[in-house]
């Protein structure tokens, strides 16, 4: 019979190891605790029973999963196995394992440990001024645009004076506008009247 050992491999108390004899208990008010909100008070149980362990939730909230899958009664786990219970990770080994390698952690690299100062905004006196945009290489000077008419184009008011814009549209643009609106409207009208009359 191996020696069957649980070890936190993530949350907050990596690294924390417990022989498996017997039973288990695991929650936050268990005989193995966890500082895991997320975890039930009485959350998991592990029986060893030979060279194998059997877990089984005890009704908690959050649930238990054995290597990313959710367990709905007794199962049984074996050495590399990992068991979940609310955000933190516990994998079963063997006491060979623990003697060839003593901890199964993995080392967090320090780039994804995030703390309260990232969250904070940096002051206004250690930000660095913007650089003042220059034009790209590629920008053109502005030219007048050749559609405008030059009386129009010298006007300084043509930007925001409706009567500069409304002397560049031609009246007879507007009659016909005017009508093809009403000429479609009346195709409508006569289409409605033609599928209800043919009914």
């Amino acid at each position: 019979m191996a020696d069957l050992i649980l070890e936190i491999v993530e949350g907050e108390d990596a690294g924390r190891q417990t022989p498996v004899g017997g039973t288990i208990e695991i929650g936050r008010e268990a005989a193995f605790s966890l500082h895991d909100e997320q975890t039930s008070r009485h959350h998991a149980r592990v029986s060893a029973q030979g060279d194998l362990a059997v877990v089984e939730d005890l009704g908690s909230t959050n649930g238990t999963y054995v290597n990313d899958q959710p367990i709905e009664g007794p199962r049984a786990v074996r050495p590399g196995d990992k068991i979940r219970v609310g955000l933190t990770v516990l994998e079963v080994r063997t006491a060979e394992d623990v003697q060839q390698k003593p901890s199964a952690v993995m080392p967090v690299p320090q780039v994804t440990r995030v703390s309260e100062e990232v969250l904070e905004p940096v002051p206004a006196a250690e930000l660095e001024p913007e650089p003042a945009e220059a034009a790209p290489a590629f920008a053109v000077e502005e030219t007048t645009p050749g559609f405008v008419p030059q009386d129009v184009a010298d006007d300084p008011e043509a930007r925001s004076d409706y009567a500069a814009v409304a002397r560049l549209v031609d009246a007879r643009v507007k009659r016909q506008t005017h009508l093809a609106s009403f000429a479609l409207l009346a195709a409508a009208g006569l289409a409605v009247l033609l599928v209800f009359g043919l009914k």
